[in-house]
């Protein structure tokens, strides 16, 4: 082997070898579990958002979270003058609007707004059930198919205000988990969770804003929790209100 080469292949031998660089991210998980008047509560298809800091970092996000007026599902329905019959319907799945589950044939002829709206589609493309109910919600009108998410988009960005999310998450149907992944952290760093806007269980709602610490290469979990009277929860801020009532009536439990 030629002088040069063995001086060069000796030193890679003597060399330190490079070592794997730390992690320099983490993730989070939040629990949708929640244990309400003692009954656990699942909250599906519920979003929350991940805030660099802490409380105290956040305090001006967390006093326009506070001072803001909560319109109950329900309130916004009757005022956009739904039936009794859609309002229950919306109920019985916990949905915020029609996008959140397919109506049945049953449905559609006991819910006057589905019945009016199957009525025209089968006009329109002359007389075929399944495309009317595939094309439903396109004849109902805008207030009550989007109107509630619009209204609740328009609040979220007031809400914000100023503060950027790092990231936002939503709760799914079979964990009921809102997972974060790939949270830029050098270093042991304080955050902030919430949902921002209120979420009904009963006839209360509830915003969360937490403090959680993630570290790099490990995952930091989240159980949201509803304080008993006079008392707190460590490092939230659980703010819960008493939901309005609009008169909308009692809808049959299933």
């Amino acid at each position: 082997m030629p002088r040069c080469l063995a001086v060069t292949f000796l030193t890679f031998l003597l060399a330190p070898m490079a070592l794997p660089q730390a992690a320099s991210t983490g993730a989070l998980e939040v629990s949708g579990r929640v244990k309400i008047d003692g009954k656990v509560e699942k909250l599906t298809r519920k979003r929350f958002y991940l805030f660099t800091g802490g409380l105290k970092e956040n305090s001006s996000l967390l006093e326009r979270i506070r001072t803001a007026e909560v319109v109950s599902r329900d309130c916004y329905y009757k005022r956009a003058k739904a039936s009794q019959p859609f309002i229950c319907w919306l109920q019985a799945a916990d949905c915020e609007s029609p996008y959140c589950r397919t109506p049945s044939e049953s449905e559609i002829q006991s819910v006057p707004e589905f019945k009016a709206a199957f009525t025209k589609g089968m006009t329109q493309f002359r007389s075929k059930p399944a495309i009317a109910r595939d094309w439903l919600l396109t004849n109902m009108s805008a207030n009550l198919v989007n109107g509630f998410y619009l209204q609740k988009r328009t609040l979220s960005e007031t809400l914000l205000g100023n503060a950027k999310p790092l990231q936002s998450s939503m709760t799914d149907t079979i964990t009921v988990k809102s997972i974060f992944i790939d949270i830029p952290v050098p270093v042991a760093t304080k955050f902030t969770v919430s949902n921002i806007l209120a979420m009904e269980v009963g006839k209360k709602s509830y915003v969360w804003a937490c403090e959680v610490s993630v570290e790099p290469g490990k995952t930091a979990k989240l159980n949201l929790q509803v304080p008993e009277a006079g008392k707190t929860i460590k490092n939230c801020e659980v703010i819960v209100k008493d939901l309005p009532q609009c008169g909308t009536g009692a809808c049959e439990q299933k």
